[in-house]
């Protein structure tokens, strides 16, 4: 990709390991590497700028498959979440199989009971981060302040128009320009004070 087109918000793909995956410039790091948003899985990786190629439109069309997900009936016990609610969460997560149980989808977001079943016991997280102490139950699904800043899904993922009643989520990848600046700046000097 020629360098004028190596932008925060660019769509394109990027080859790591033989594979080619679709990827958002998120932030540019350096003369040689980019922060990039995978909109098919969710996460964000630093990519050499000369791995990255123009995507053909065909796949510019499909939907991203990472949906924006919060925790359901949770809030932090503060404003923000701790460091130690954020390593209990990954420690939860691990690298298992989870149960996902989806409690309502609104605004863009999947609000969403995760349950760990490979032991004797299910552990629904939730109620594992309540009784450590680093979350309050409140049974209602309140995004917490920052989501967007510390979930890149929410900056360029966004519900397609047709899901208001549907089952099926389909986001569609948001390439709307001006939307973006403002929090791309923000998320950025956030993620850059707060990594997870």
């Amino acid at each position: 990709m020629p360098e004028s087109s190596v932008q925060p918000g660019q769509l394109c793909c990027v080859t790591v390991s033989k594979w080619w995956y679709r990827v958002v410039i998120h932030r540019v790091i350096n003369d040689q590497e980019v922060e990039v948003f995978y909109p098919d899985y969710g996460n964000l990786e630093i990519v050499r700028k000369s791995w990255l190629r123009f995507l053909k439109w065909c796949y510019l069309k499909l939907p991203a498959q990472a949906i924006p997900c919060s925790l359901a009936w949770v809030k932090p016990v503060e404003g923000t979440w701790s460091n130690a609610a954020t390593l209990l969460f990954k420690k939860l997560c691990g690298s298992k199989l989870l149960v996902g149980i989806v409690d309502e989808y609104v605004n863009g977001i999947l609000h969403l009971f995760l349950c760990d079943t490979s032991t004797e016991e299910d552990v629904y997280f939730h109620c594992v981060l309540r009784d450590e102490g680093c979350a309050d139950v409140c049974r209602e699904n309140i995004p917490s302040q920052g989501f967007k800043e510390l979930n890149p899904s929410a900056l360029y993922v966004q519900p397609s128009g047709k899901q208001e009643k549907a089952d099926v989520v389909e986001p569609d990848l948001c390439l709307q320009q001006e939307s973006l600046d403002a929090d791309r700046e923000t998320a950025s000097s956030k993620l850059d004070r707060d990594e997870l």
